[in-house]
């Protein structure tokens, strides 16, 4: 029954979003869905985190085959409304912390087939740029053995819920890891770093270098590389 009102619930939620949309109050638009990996395959999709209303974005962007799961601050779930957003399949993590339970349900409902939406960021930017990625994401679809799906938001600064904003879904791909024997659970700081990095890199590469933020020069350098290598 719980499911069922789960489902329901983002039914209605994302209708009414595309209800304000088709009557010109939302201007929101979406493209790359066809980059969405068919069902029943589970996934992480990844996200950079501007505003509050990022979260009914997403919920209206992607196809009701792709109802996700969530990861959010575990005060969310704490809250007067917490039955709501446990129906809702919010996992709850303790940020600043290495919260090996919500990684390892987060990896669990994606080895099931689940979409799970991670924030890497671990917090909104607020000014659209974008903020050093954190641990885990690609500890989770690594123990998942799961695509990363990365996706960009754009027009996202204003605070308010009716400003323009677009999302681009990019291209899914299988982080490798390099140099552990294939031991996800003793993957080095520098190369869980570096699985980091590709994961804000392939977010940075679907927005404007105005968005870049944090990776500014990291996208710089690999601009730089790329043209050596062309010569």
């Amino acid at each position: 029954m719980t499911e069922v009102l789960s489902v329901l619930n983002f039914i209605a939620i994302t209708w009414s979003m595309e209800v304000l949309r088709v009557i010109g109050l939302l201007r929101w638009s979406v493209s790359g869905k066809e980059n969405l990996p068919p069902r029943p395959q589970g996934m992480v999709l990844v996200v950079n985190h501007i505003q509050w209303h990022d979260i009914p974005f997403i919920g209206w962007a992607l196809p009701l085959s792709h109802r996700p799961w969530w990861l959010a601050k575990v005060e969310i779930v704490n809250s007067a409304f917490g039955w709501w957003f446990h129906m809702m399949h919010v996992i709850p993590v303790r940020r600043g912390q290495r919260d090996i339970q919500a990684i390892d349900r987060a990896a669990d409902a994606a080895r099931s087939g689940k979409v799970v939406i991670i924030f890497p960021e671990g917090t909104r930017s607020h000014d659209g740029k974008m903020l050093q990625g954190r641990g885990g994401t690609a500890r989770i679809a690594l123990r998942a053995g799961v695509p990363i799906v990365p996706m960009a938001i754009t027009g996202t600064q204003k605070k308010v819920l009716f400003s323009k904003r677009h999302i681009t879904i990019g291209m899914p791909y299988y982080p490798e890891v390099r140099g552990v024997d294939g031991n996800i659970d003793k993957i080095p700081a520098p190369e869980m770093a570096r699985l980091t990095n590709e994961i804000m890199l392939k977010i940075a590469e679907l927005l404007p270098a105005e968005y870049h933020g944090y990776y500014s020069d990291m996208m710089q350098e690999s601009a730089r590389t790329d043209e050596t290598s062309d010569e």
